[in-house]
């Protein structure tokens, strides 16, 4: 005779499946495929409608490093402790650590997050103006070296597009300002009515430039787009701050 497990087994089961899966940014459907499995056999798990098989819990503990006495009982270390405990080993010690090639292939880094002027200001940023850290996966951050975080500010998203909304995170790469189509970019579009030292990150925008005229793309407008006419000795270098490379938004 098969033990059943009784609802309330399936339902806290499927609550922990569905936090492995939000944890590592994954769609259902996403899931499924990597698994081998259909979205639809997903969303019973997760909603306690059926008894989770033995070789998912062997999936997620290979691919996931779940514990199965965590996802069955609850017992044990979550994946959010688990990863704490990583970041407090592998948090950098100065922001002069980089990533070396060939090394630490997986993992999480501490991106520092700061405030808007400091985001535009060239060189590496100060200690004394950290004033708190956003963890990444390493193979987000890999290869880039100049990383900052910020809040995104309500005044720098309003005709913007989810997941660009006030009260998220963004992480911008300083050293990436090359103008790429349908990529996201911190910008500083009063820089020709402030000086260098007032440079601050205005507004998240995509960019387009033809001849001396960029171009400030909005999501949604009901007016024409703001742009800037580039004189010889204007350098295009102080109003990208950096092309966005990773977003997180709170849920509504």
């Amino acid at each position: 005779m098969k033990l059943r497990l009784e609802k309330t087994s399936r339902e806290a089961i499927g609550t922990r499946l569905r936090e492995v899966r939000l944890f590592n940014k994954l769609e259902q459907t996403e899931l499924a495929h990597r698994a081998g499995l259909s979205q639809a056999i997903i969303s019973q798990y997760e909603k306690g409608l059926t008894e989770i098989s033995l070789s998912f819990i062997k999936f997620l503990a290979e691919n996931f490093n779940i514990s199965g006495d965590w996802l069955i009982f609850g017992t044990g270390q979550s994946p959010h402790e688990k990863v704490q405990k990583e970041i407090e080993v592998r948090l950098p010690k100065s922001l002069e650590a980089t990533l070396a090639k060939g090394k630490k292939k997986s993992g999480f880094l501490g991106i520092p997050i700061v405030d808007p002027k400091s985001a535009a200001r060239p060189g590496k940023v100060q200690t004394d103006r950290i004033e708190d850290w956003e963890i990444v996966r390493f193979q987000e951050a890999t290869g880039r070296n100049n990383l900052v975080a910020l809040e995104t500010k309500a005044d720098w998203v309003k005709n913007m597009a989810p997941p660009f909304r006030a009260g998220g995170r963004i992480v911008i790469d300083r050293d990436d300002k090359k103008i790429r189509p349908n990529a996201y970019y911190a910008v500083n579009s009063a820089s020709k009515k402030k000086s260098p030292r007032d440079a601050s990150v205005t507004g998240i925008r995509r960019l387009s430039q033809s001849g001396s005229r960029l171009w400030f793309i909005e999501d949604r407008t009901d007016k024409e787009f703001d742009y800037l006419d580039l004189k010889a000795s204007d350098r295009i270098e102080n109003i990208i701050i950096g092309r966005i490379i990773w977003v997180w938004q709170k849920m509504p």
